[in-house]
């Protein structure tokens, strides 16, 4: 475990980034290794979290992910690294493969001060508001009652009906994208990972006829939108209006409904995760994307393609 470096004294706010190798372990994936984007993406995103924001970046990590890192020089953006997550599936009570945000739930337990939660797929690179909200996420999704895809009805995934008996949820058609998540509360941000883990860990079998994401996504992304509302908390989005999921768009209907996501976009967010599917595809598009991140911002290049050199020849010669 890394301590303080002498600059993190003097912010106040943590950007934490999780990632937890052990989802991908259980599928076969012996290390974890990260495309030469995504390097890319770390060194920016822990970047403007300082230059934008003031935050001081901190990871919760694996012991085989940190050394990764560390192999490739990437522990040296972080001002706190914590290689505390789980290693083997012997060490969890639930299934990481179904649930592979779990590392977040994880991490936020372990937590000591209020924190923004970052993806690291995701950069902001203007000033966000986020304090003067009781929680604040990246923007709402919009349940439709024919999504049997990514948002089936809860009555088939909480079946017990464990979050209503214990916690009080009540489900409207309401979710909450979590690339960005914030709670001002720090208790109230370990009692929604508590409730999510609890729904994790009482799942005894898994709805072939659903993807196998809808199960992450209630726990995390509709479980928080209905946890801040139980609590009457003031929320608040980095992008406005409600995104319609891809796949049960009808025509007519746009990506997002009233919402300034091209403007915002055009002050400086980037998140990449919907465009994954695409660049798993294409190695133009990846090796158009890498080019855009390396040359963007000259004074990041050295760190990027240093890392990216690294990860070459250690990992993909």
């Amino acid at each position: 475990m890394l301590g303080y470096k002498g600059r993190a004294f003097f912010l106040t706010m943590k950007a934490v980034y999780v990632d937890w190798h052990l989802p991908r372990k259980i599928k076969g994936v012996e290390k974890p290794v990260k495309k030469h984007w995504e390097v890319a993406l770390i060194v920016r995103t822990t970047f403007f979290s300082r230059e934008s924001n003031g935050f001081s970046p901190v990871l919760y990590c694996d012991q085989i992910t940190y050394d990764y890192y560390e192999s490739i020089d990437l522990l040296k953006h972080f001002d706190e690294i914590y290689p505390v997550l789980p290693n083997d599936p012997s060490e969890v009570d639930f299934d990481p493969s179904i649930f592979w945000a779990g590392g977040k739930f994880l991490a936020i337990q372990k937590c000591d001060a209020p924190f923004v939660m970052i993806d690291l797929d995701a950069e902001i690179r203007f000033k966000i508001d986020h304090e003067e909200y009781d929680a604040f996420f990246t923007h709402y999704e919009l349940s439709l009652e024919y999504d049997d895809q990514f948002y089936p009805s809860p009555e088939y995934l909480d079946k017990n009906n464990l979050l209503k008996e214990k916690y009080g949820i009540e489900w409207t058609d309401l979710a909450m994208n979590t690339a960005i998540m914030y709670f001002k509360d720090l208790d109230l941000a370990k009692e929604f990972a508590e409730a999510a883990l609890d729904f994790m860990r009482n799942i005894e079998s898994i709805e072939l006829k659903f993807s196998p994401v809808a199960y992450i996504l209630f726990a995390e992304q509709r479980l928080v939108y209905e946890f801040c509302r139980s609590k009457n908390l003031n929320i608040g989005t980095l992008i406005s209006g409600v995104y319609i999921p891809r796949e049960t768009r009808e025509g007519y209907l746009a990506e997002f409904i009233d919402s300034d996501i091209e403007v915002v976009a055009q002050r400086g967010f980037l998140h990449i995760w919907g465009y994954k599917n695409s660049l798993n595809d294409s190695i133009e598009l990846e090796q158009q994307l890498l080019g855009d991140l390396i040359s963007s911002r000259p004074s990041l290049k050295d760190d990027i393609v240093g890392s990216i050199s690294k990860n070459f020849e250690i990992y993909m010669k």
